[in-house]
């Protein structure tokens, strides 16, 4: 299905997110699609995250599967998403989001919060949802979000069960190209952190990109996926996650045939047969590990002294009311895949390990709270 994403001229770099030409206003009689895992932090703490993460991007893979062939664009937000939906699949999107809810009690017994929201709302509230297309490479471009309707949709979700999809939908979810068969992926330096960035104008957005292009290098330099540290696994206990979701079940049999898999695939790659060996690059071109969707969200690569040196500007900045921000560190990066095509359409979504953005909002909503009572309360 073609869609007026299809015909925006994709951005080749994030810096341009201030720019409202690369901008296009998204059509009122649009849905907007959201999910959260409920009570994240807990997960993580009990040391779910790879099951978070992977509820976040399932969610995701239903949807896209029901509106087949068709380029939506969406963002993963490592314990929830937000993706378009166009008005003709409306119902479509229902049963595969009440799927993903479904899945997510019986196989992880995590709670799913999901809903729709038709983009007329949006605009009746005073907000607005321009998309833009950021060239990551050829099998995969990054939507963008601006206008402050992303960030009002999600906030209505946890706050509110107007949008809730109800229990009596069907579930009509299919869960096919969901991969999660890749090692924790270690940064290429000392540590990846997960960066989100909630700044009051484009100027400051600016700064900070400016900022961490100084401080990182640029976006290939900072990549926290390298290929030389990109390993498929061979554990039942990391396969059973995939397992889970895509076949609801993870006995002995189903985990050996993905262990045997995962072999094959690694002998082709290693040998290069019927060119596998480019689809590590191709992989690393396919990631959303730079995006934005009201609030700038960004998973780097690189050590402990540059982070410092980050933190410091950003300190300053949010000490001027300028922004707020999370951070969260790690030394590696967990990665959940979608791969309709393994040489053409395929996005790897990247998060860091154990926490990552989930943990990152989380102080940056704590940041908030004390900037707000400190202009309450100003000494």
């Amino acid at each position: 299905m073609h869609t007026f994403f299809d015909d925006i001229t994709p951005i080749d770099n994030l810096s341009a997110i201030t720019d409202p030409e690369h901008f296009q206003a998204v059509p009122s009689d649009w849905w907007v699609a959201v999910t959260d895992v409920v009570g994240s932090t807990k997960a993580i703490e009990r040391g779910l995250y790879k099951e978070v993460n992977a509820v976040a991007a399932a969610s995701i893979t239903a949807l896209l599967n029901a509106v087949p062939e068709t380029d939506l664009p969406f963002v993963f937000g490592g314990d929830g998403a937000s993706i378009l939906i166009p008005p003709e699949m409306e119902a479509a999107a229902r049963g595969a989001l009440r799927g993903a809810q479904i899945l997510a009690q019986q196989q992880f017994e995590l709670d799913l919060r999901v809903g729709m929201i038709p983009v007329a709302d949006v605009l009746a509230a005073g907000y607005h949802i321009d998309v833009a297309r950021l060239w990551m490479g050829e099998a995969y471009q990054q939507a963008i979000f601006t206008g402050g309707g992303m960030a009002y949709v999600e906030q209505q979700l946890k706050h509110s069960d107007q949008y809730n999809i109800s229990p009596e939908t069907p579930d009509s979810a299919d869960f096919s190209h969901f991969e999660c068969r890749w090692t924790a992926v270690p940064s290429p330096y000392d540590e990846v952190i997960s960066l989100i960035v909630q700044a009051s104008d484009p100027q400051t957005y600016q700064a900070v990109l400016s900022e961490i292009t100084r401080v990182y290098g640029d976006k290939d330099t900072r990549h926290p996926i390298s290929d030389q540290n990109l390993r498929l696994t061979f554990s039942p206990l990391q396969l059973s996650v995939e397992a889970r979701v895509r076949r609801s079940r993870r006995d002995p049999l189903t985990l050996l045939g993905m262990v045997a898999e995962s072999t094959l695939v690694q002998f082709l790659m290693i040998f290069d047969i019927s060119n596998w060996a480019s689809y590590k690059p191709n992989f690393i071109r396919s990631t959303d590990h730079e995006k934005f969707d009201d609030s700038l969200r960004m998973t780097i690569a690189g050590t402990a002294p540059q982070r410092a040196s980050l933190i410091a500007f950003l300190d300053a900045q949010q000490a001027q009311g300028n922004l707020v921000y999370g951070i969260h560190i790690s030394t590696e990066s967990l990665v959940t895949c979608i791969v309709f095509d393994y040489f053409g359409r395929q996005v790897h979504l990247v998060d860091g390990q154990g926490g990552g953005y989930a943990l990152a909002a989380r102080q940056m909503k704590a940041a908030a709270g004390r900037l707000a009572t400190q202009s309450l309360n100003p000494k």
